[in-house]
């Protein structure tokens, strides 16, 4: 019986998780020659060049003409982070 009810939970816990976890970068900030990205609270590291949060930056600075964007770092707000580019 515990088996029963148990399958409808684990089918509804199935469908909603991807929609859930794929937040998508925002652009909160540019000015030309820095651009803040919000997405999660975690620092890029090394491999910063794979993330979404990079390819955003790199389309913004194109904007401006600037080839590349290199990370700064991360500010965390209510659960958030603001990550920072410099365009190059």
């Amino acid at each position: 019986m515990k088996t029963i009810a148990t399958i409808p939970l684990l089918l509804l816990a199935a469908c909603a998780s991807p929609q859930i976890a794929k937040p998508v970068p925002l652009v909160t900030d540019y000015n030309g020659h820095m651009v803040k990205v919000q997405w999660h609270q975690f620092h890029l590291g090394a491999s910063y060049q794979a993330s979404p949060a990079y390819a955003t930056a790199v389309e913004t600075c194109a904007r401006d003409g600037f080839s590349d964007a290199i990370y700064q770092g991360v500010r965390v707000v209510a659960y958030d982070g603001i990550h920072t580019f410099i365009c190059a």
